[in-house]
């Protein structure tokens, strides 16, 4: 007897995978078995997990329309034929409005009808006002994390030259003079920048660019490559914005300290919570000028996108602001910065930090 050059190795079985017809197959996940994998050739077509049931309904119906056998697939899913008939009749007469809604075939064809009879499973009232409840229970939840954080001081001793703002110049100009009132506010508050510079020594400077970056909604370190990094360093007091090789390497010098474990797994969702809350306490000052919210929220976005010119002095670092040209919106501009400058904010130099609106000192 002439034997097989090539021996047949028999291959283990899969019975996490289930052949449905129509070189479809079913992949089950081993630990969770109620999420499958819709395969067509090894190309996924769909995932679905079955616990929800509407979307197993729209999976078992989809799955038919690509060619699946109804007897294996319900062999697979472990349901009846008559079940899929169900699914497939009912999308036929009401679309994917009967599957989610669990509408019956027997009570006719009438939507009206079906609507009234499954009225108490649907969520009731405004569906924009629900969700605009749930924005707003989110960001009050996020406030309130921001207020219980315990942040006490360190001990980090940093000399004055490493210090925020320590160097002195005369005017120069910025374009990201805008975003000095975020800083002033977080100052006063919390004695902010005092702590992270006890806490964290010169690595703190990585707070300072992630306020940067909330406050500029810039999304990841890659794209600081893009901004000027002289400019942007001059408003937040390190004189130089750091590049992104020098930006990692500040994380991972403030990861190095043992308190800071648990912090640093969260440092931009800190600093940025902190952005928000600021930003609500400053945007109620407007408030008062324009009763409209997108009117103030809109000029408080455009006051913090303005250019201007920093000053900073042995006793103050003054940030001036170029003008609106608009003169009720000047005049809020104007109160807005009394607003900051009654905070009173010291930076741990011993250094005001004030604001002004006017014309270029260069």
């Amino acid at each position: 007897m002439q034997k097989n050059m090539f021996p047949v190795v028999p291959q283990k079985r899969d019975y996490n995978t289930k052949m449905i017809g129509g070189r479809l197959s079913l992949v089950f996940n081993r630990k969770n078995k109620n999420l499958v994998t819709l395969k067509n050739c090894d190309i996924i077509i769909r995932k679905v997990d079955l616990s929800d049931k509407p979307a197993k309904k729209i999976f078992v119906v989809e799955a038919v329309e690509l060619g699946a056998v109804k007897s294996r697939l319900a062999d697979a899913l472990n349901i009846s034929r008559q079940t899929i008939h169900n699914y497939i009749e009912i999308k036929k007469k009401f679309g994917i409005e009967g599957l989610l809604a669990g509408y019956n075939p027997k009570m006719g064809k009438n939507l009206a009808e079906h609507r009234k009879q499954t009225q108490h499973k649907r969520i009731q009232g405004n569906k924009a006002v629900i969700l605009a409840q749930e924005r707003k229970a989110k960001r009050l939840e996020n406030q309130k994390k921001r207020l219980e954080f315990d942040f006490t001081f360190g001990e980090q001793a940093v000399s004055k030259d490493d210090q925020p703002f320590s160097s002195l110049h005369d005017w120069k100009f910025s374009r990201f003079a805008g975003l000095f009132p975020y800083l002033i506010v977080l100052i006063n508050t919390n004695q902010w920048l005092k702590r992270i510079i006890r806490y964290f020594g010169s690595s703190c400077k990585i707070f300072l660019v992630f306020l940067f970056m909330a406050a500029r909604n810039i999304k990841s370190i890659e794209q600081l490559k893009n901004i000027n990094q002289k400019e942007a360093g001059l408003i937040l007091g390190i004189n130089r914005l750091p590049n992104k090789k020098d930006v990692w390497q500040l994380f991972y010098a403030a990861c190095n300290f043992q308190r800071s474990v648990t912090l640093c797994k969260s440092f931009f969702d800190l600093v940025t919570t902190s952005v928000w809350n600021a930003r609500k306490s400053m945007t109620d000052w407007l408030l008062c000028h324009y009763p409209n919210q997108n009117e103030y929220v809109d000029l408080f976005y455009t006051i913090t996108q303005c250019h201007g010119w920093i000053k900073s002095e042995a006793d103050k670092v003054v940030v001036r602001l170029e003008p609106l040209q608009q003169p009720s919106r000047r005049k809020a501009q104007e109160q807005f910065c009394n607003s900051l400058n009654a905070l009173n904010a010291y930076i741990p130099l011993g250094k005001r930090l004030q604001i002004e609106v006017g014309s270029s000192p260069i």
